[in-house]
């Protein structure tokens, strides 16, 4: 096998067309093509593409296919129960309509469908006034009753609890949670690689062909835990600048606070690092490479190249996801 190169790997987002997205993303950033609604910035991913060096134009995806211990790490193979995946899906979104009421399968209820379940957590970036987040049953015994709406084609938000999100909250979703994304958020969310999504209920909403988008209300019940009902995280201050927001068996968030001139390490072992720089401006280093990165940037760092470093050049705000 052909020795991969070390050190930090810089990566360009996938965007991704929605029709509840918007262009607030813009401001981190991102070239959003012309007329488009972008509800999706998949900054470490499957189709995350590396931006320069001798992997330039690859996606993680072939990464892992020609590599997967060496992208992954031990920890990182054991999240996705050994399957080629890369093991964190990070992303942002724009959410500038309601998103379905929707619910993801577990990694059993996933594994027969070639994948991993979707444990996903929130932090809440920018919530416009009167925006919501929906957060499981409101009645955890109402299951039938949603049930029986989404079947005759009925509004089902009511039956959910509703959460006024505050921006610096964090919140963990459990696989089977029943939930939606309301209006007027921005989020960084992190999760397990999975794109599977089961929705009860769209508002109504049409797709772009003008007709209703799909339900798979079936496929919801089976998977949907009604006694989930997720609460904000308290966040853990672990050191001065570092707070630890969301840990999990699939993967943990820190959120970084440097001034000018100030690093932190990065050397959680056997699990890539994930770094996104969401404001200010910093280098990377690792395995004697230093790549420099500028807000709404994201930087993977293979296991076998940790620790590494971020420095700040100027006072910098960075995001640090693993398994």
């Amino acid at each position: 096998m052909t020795a991969m190169p070390r050190g930090p790997i810089e990566l360009i987002a996938a965007l991704d067309p929605k029709p509840w997205g918007g262009r607030a993303l813009e401001q981190f950033g991102f070239a959003l093509p012309p007329g488009v609604l972008i509800g999706e910035a998949h900054l470490a991913g499957a189709d995350a593409v590396v931006r320069s060096g001798p992997l330039a134009g690859r996606t993680l995806a072939e990464l892992m296919a020609a590599d997967p211990d060496w992208l992954a790490g031990e920890r990182g193979r054991a999240a996705t129960g050994g399957l080629p995946l890369f093991p964190l899906l990070i992303k942002l979104i724009d959410a500038r309509e309601a998103l379905s009421v929707q619910v993801h399968p577990d990694d059993a209820a996933a594994r027969p469908l070639g994948g991993v379940g979707k444990t996903e957590a929130w932090h809440i970036l920018a919530a416009e006034s009167g925006s919501l987040l929906y957060l499981g049953l409101d009645d955890p015994d109402g299951l039938a009753e949603l049930a029986r709406r989404s079947r005759a084609g009925e509004r089902t938000g009511d039956l959910l609890r509703a959460h006024a999100p505050v921006p610096g909250e964090t919140l963990l979703l459990p696989a089977g949670t029943i939930h939606a994304i309301g209006a007027g958020l921005l989020i960084y969310e992190i999760q397990q690689p999975s794109g599977v999504t089961y929705r009860f209920d769209d508002w109504g909403r049409l797709g772009s062909d003008g007709r209703p988008r799909e339900l798979h209300i079936e496929e919801s019940l089976a998977v949907a835990k009604a006694e989930l009902q997720p609460a904000p995280i308290p966040p853990v201050k672990r050191a001065p600048g570092r707070t630890l927001l969301v840990t999990s068996d699939y993967f943990s968030l820190e959120r970084i606070e440097l001034a000018a001139s100030e690093s932190a390490t990065l050397d959680y072992p056997g699990s890539p690092a994930v770094i996104t720089l969401l404001a200010g401006s910093g280098t990377v280093e690792a395995a004697g490479v230093s790549i420099a990165v500028t807000a709404g940037e994201t930087v993977v760092i293979p296991p076998g190249d940790l620790p590494g470093t971020l420095i700040a050049t100027g006072s910098a705000v960075a995001f640090y996801g693993w398994v």
